[in-house]
């Protein structure tokens, strides 16, 4: 019985040691990135966007992400403003938060008007949102002038606000993506993270 309690005691602090090594290591995998397209925007415009932001997330991050393309999901009504004129995007962030995790991130996709109460307004249109702590975003392209150049931009800067927790560039430079647009939908100088926001994200 005495040789026992030795052997208990050392299997329970090799179990305890292999549980915070795998604990360490999910905790430094990066996560999969979801792709949810909603209402009108389509599944194969979604996996065309998906090739882009491959491509891309490996060149900003040094890292390749595993992303999937998830089946079109329609947007109730009950997300849209009190004048059903445009969806709530905090509104959308909150039907997509139940699935998502810090190794699952959801980035809602769509053509639709999105806004938000804002600067006193209760309806203030913008381009996306993310909310601190839900792992999910979403990234609306019906502000963008162009939709096909600009719109993985849109989508990478509120990636990083979701999983990264990252504010805004701090250098508020106008080639950084991460550049607080002000109410402004231009992203044509954008291409990449300046200098200081890849420091400060890696």
């Amino acid at each position: 019985m005495k040789k026992i309690v030795p052997i208990i005691a050392l299997l329970l602090v090799i179990m305890i040691g292999c549980r915070e090594k795998t604990e360490q290591a999910n905790n430094t995998c990066p996560p999969t990135i979801f792709l949810q397209p909603l209402d009108n925007f389509t599944q194969q415009e979604a996996m065309q966007l998906q090739e882009v932001l491959e491509q891309r997330f490996r060149k900003i991050f040094n890292e390749g992400f595993e992303f999937e393309t998830l089946p079109n999901k329609k947007l109730s009504v009950y997300l849209m403003n009190d004048s059903k004129s445009r969806y709530r995007a905090d509104k959308i962030i909150n039907s997509l938060k139940k699935e998502a995790s810090n190794h699952r991130i959801i980035i809602g996709l769509t053509h639709k008007d999105v806004s938000v109460p804002y600067k006193g307004k209760p309806d203030w249109g913008v381009l996306g949102l993310s909310i601190h702590g839900t792992y999910a975003c979403v990234v609306s392209d019906f502000r963008l002038k162009n939709k096909k150049r600009d719109y993985w931009k849109v989508v990478t800067h509120e990636f990083i606000h979701t999983y990264y927790r990252y504010h805004h560039c701090p250098k508020d430079s106008s080639h950084c993506i991460m550049k607080d647009a002000k109410g402004k939908a231009d992203f044509s100088n954008k291409n990449d993270l300046c200098g200081c926001c890849k420091s400060k994200i890696r």
